[in-house]
């Protein structure tokens, strides 16, 4: 008996910290929708950031963005 594993596709994008103005990338789970939103903490100030994520301009493309949350 075969098994098929469904990988899940991820896209990085290049954002820019709100906090410190590092810029850094961010792996995207393309399984979690089309539109997400969650908190993730920089990497260098360790900050909490609300990364936001929603369909961008080409297929299957994605628009990324942060902000403080505040």
């Amino acid at each position: 008996m075969s098994r098929v594993t469904k990988r899940r596709k991820r896209v990085s994008e290049q954002v820019t910290c709100p906090f410190c103005g590092e810029a850094e990338e961010v792996n995207v789970d393309a399984g979690g929708g089309q539109t997400q939103e969650y908190i993730e903490d920089c990497a260098v100030c360790c900050r909490p950031r609300v990364v936001h994520v929603e369909p961008g301009d080409e297929p299957g493309g994605v628009r990324v963005w942060l902000d403080r949350g505040d």
